[in-house]
């Protein structure tokens, strides 16, 4: 077997298998997912294998990554993977880092106890040593190589989407609402760094406003900071709070997102790129913090009409509210089409930068 991928269930593990195999000799492509969807949402192929992480199935792990020409490690959140990579360093030359974002900058975050500072070092080792590092935006490399001194060859990537942009065509002209509220989305996670208290503060004076806000809550975070985030949301604007409590299924949330007028992300990382290109592909407005990697890659790279969070406190209602349109919806189908994506896929199989 020539690509082994290592994957957590989740939500882009379905889609991602689906396009290799369809665009892709699946021979040539393994797949060992692994995490607390055990395998329920993937469908059963003859290169699929679904893992517990017992000693049973590390030994399977183990005996893969020796085997397998090249490793791509989609998202480095495992310790157990991370020890086996440590302990078998003659492993990281050919093995390829697909970073989702929270495994890199889980740097910040660094506890003060002896066993996460070992988990840590043995972290900074591994990145260090690893043969590639593959992200969507530039700036992650970049940090990989400030926070770790990677001696990894980056290339560029562009995940796979849940939600298709044929489908999102679908919905444009059926689910715009013609009411006069201003539908807002606030993060897209139950997750801390979404900031969400400090968005709702921000947006407070527009309470005597025609507006909606709406909270995806359904994954991340714990159960008290989710009831915080939403008894503050409730207290300052009421029935005009919406949290969103039940995961949906990708067409569904395709639909939420086309009644969306426009979204705010307040993370002090690259996140919720997902959201972000889907929000812009359908024209909405758009705010994130000018601080992170995503926004010199949205500016610079794909040249997008986007708007910064860090600005919210001095803005009145109707710059608020406007959405200067300027060919979003071109921009990102010009990098999430399916051919440049095979195009961009291919190159990361061959190993070219």
């Amino acid at each position: 077997m020539i690509n082994l991928h290592i994957m957590s269930n989740d939500k882009f593990t379905e889609p991602f298998i689906d396009f290799i195999n369809k665009n892709f000799n699946s021979d040539e492509h393994f797949f060992l997912v692994y995490g607390k969807g055990d395998g329920k949402n993937i469908n059963p192929r003859e290169n699929v294998l679904n893992l517990s992480l017992n000693i049973k199935s590390l030994l399977i792990l183990n005996d893969q990554m020796n085997k397998s020409n090249k490793t791509l490690i989609h998202g480095l959140n495992s310790s157990k993977l991370l020890y086996m990579l440590y302990f078998q360093p003659w492993l990281l030359k050919k093995c390829n880092w697909i970073v989702f974002g929270g495994d890199l900058y889980s740097y910040r975050h660094e506890s003060s106890d002896i066993k996460s500072k070992i988990v840590e070092m043995m972290r900074r080792q591994v990145i260090r040593n690893m043969g590639f590092i593959t992200t969507l935006v530039r700036g992650d490399y970049d940090l990989a190589l400030e926070w770790y001194g990677t001696k990894a060859k980056y290339q560029h990537g562009a995940y796979i989407n849940p939600i298709s942009l044929k489908y999102l065509d679908s919905l444009q002209p059926s689910c715009k609402s013609n009411s006069d509220t201003i539908n807002i989305q606030v993060g897209n996670s139950g997750d801390p760094s979404n900031q969400h208290i400090q968005v709702i503060r921000s947006l407070k004076k527009f309470t005597h406003e025609d507006i909606k806000i709406y909270l995806p809550l359904s994954y991340g975070g714990t159960k008290e900071y989710i009831y915080e985030v939403i008894e503050y949301g409730k207290e300052i604007f009421g029935d005009k709070f919406v949290p969103l409590l039940e995961f949906l299924k990708p067409e569904e949330y395709a639909q939420y997102l086309s009644s969306i007028d426009l979204a705010i992300f307040n993370h002090n990382r690259q996140q919720g790129l997902f959201n972000i290109i889907a929000l812009l592909y359908l024209d909405k407005k758009v705010y994130i913090r000018n601080d992170i990697s995503s926004w010199d890659y949205f500016i610079s790279s794909l040249e997008a009409s986007i708007y910064n969070t860090l600005d919210l406190e001095e803005v009145n209602f109707n710059e608020f509210k406007t959405n200067h349109k300027n060919q979003n919806t071109l921009k990102m189908k010009k990098l999430f089409n399916d051919q440049n994506l095979i195009n961009v896929w291919k190159k990361i199989f061959e190993g070219v930068r």
